[in-house]
């Protein structure tokens, strides 16, 4: 591995130092082939692919695990055992980082600060009397609405992963020959179901000690979500001892299996 990427500690500009060495100072022909390496080929794809590669090269944002194996083959990074453990690191804390950051409100336009500082200064009285009214109404709708919601049981997966049982992401597991398991799950939004296992298995990395095979429905706890979401299972099947990293789902797992005790 090439020194200076050994003192980069930010996935992005690993990433952007990366395109640059690969020939992709620009974004442009960097998403050509991006395009081509995902099928998609139309002119929507490509404007997508552009402005999803200039957030990710900027660090406003970071790939979904598809997009990463494919930036991953895409800049040759599997070929230096050294950089894809520092590239699968760096992406690991960075997205951690975002699945914890807080969210912000959008600061208000000039014109729109303008216009209320005219409207309070008009009738301060009377808009401070009408905003609490509202205020008041609105929060003993919410609260009614909230107390319906408890009372039915109500979840916002409708009922199928309310049951489901809970699973736990460990970034070091050890299993032996023969045992297979739910190792972790892929979430789906926010309080919805996940993907379907046929979609979701094409995004797995392949493994020399196990296969992976579908784990139904599970939940798991998300800081993104702040709390409690339906995810996929995803089941390993131990078949050969060894050790191995595995990057399922955007999480690095270190897999060991060993021999069944004599």
């Amino acid at each position: 591995m090439d020194q200076r990427f050994d003192e980069i500690d930010r996935w992005h500009e690993l990433f952007d130092e990366l395109c640059i060495r690969a020939g992709y100072s620009d974004t442009a022909s960097l998403a050509g082939k991006f395009c081509a390496m995902t099928n998609g080929g139309g002119q929507n794809q490509y404007e997508t692919a552009l402005r999803n590669l200039n957030n990710w090269r900027s660090g406003r944002h970071i790939p979904r695990q598809r997009s990463m194996r494919v930036l991953c083959e895409l800049l040759g990074v599997p070929g230096d055992p050294e950089l894809l453990a520092r590239w699968n690191l760096l992406y690991q804390r960075a997205r951690q980082v975002e699945e914890e950051a807080p969210e912000e409100s959008p600061a208000p336009s000039p014109a729109e600060n303008a216009t209320g500082a005219g409207k309070r200064s008009r009738h301060p009285g009377s808009l401070s009397t009408l905003q609490a009214m509202f205020a008041g109404a609105f929060l003993f709708l919410v609260g009614m609405g909230a107390g319906v919601l408890v009372a039915s049981d109500w979840r916002p997966w409708g009922g199928p992963a309310d049951d489901a049982p809970m699973i736990r992401y460990d970034p070091e597991l050890r299993m032996t020959v023969g045992e297979s398991r739910v190792i972790h799950g892929e979430r789906g939004d926010c309080g919805k179901l996940p993907r379907e296992w046929d979609d979701l298995q094409n995004s797995l990395p392949a493994s020399a000690l196990g296969t992976f095979s579908d784990g139904g429905l599970v939940r798991r706890n998300s800081k993104y979500c702040k709390g409690v979401t339906p995810a996929r299972g995803i089941r390993f099947t131990a078949t050969k001892p060894g050790t191995e990293l595995m990057h399922i789902t955007g999480d690095l797992i270190k897999m060991t299996v060993v021999e069944k005790p004599q």
